[in-house]
């Protein structure tokens, strides 16, 4: 399991973890879920799994910065900043 799947399990039960794919999955859609636990684990990954996690998560499953980035701005960035994420795309 991904380092950062386990930040964004660790409060749910076996019958509600979320799979690597199925992140990968909401991300590359672009949309938000509108289903619990799935929308707070979204936030989750955005507000408290380290961005060298968030980083390597998303290059091991071909989601590049630019898409990291929309997906942060449209649907977590209203919510709440993460001004360490938005380092990432400073580079």
């Amino acid at each position: 399991m991904h380092p950062a799947l386990i930040t964004v399990n660790c409060a749910y039960r076996e019958n509600r973890l979320m799979t690597e794919e199925k992140l990968a999955e909401i991300l590359k859609s672009g949309k938000f879920p509108e289903t619990y636990p799935e929308w707070e684990q979204v936030e989750v990954f955005f507000s408290e799994v380290p961005s060298e996690y968030v980083s390597d998560f998303c290059t091991r499953y071909g989601i590049t910065l630019e898409e990291l980035k929309d997906y942060y701005e449209k649907n977590i960035k209203p919510r709440f900043r993460n001004e360490e994420l938005e380092e990432l795309w400073k580079w």
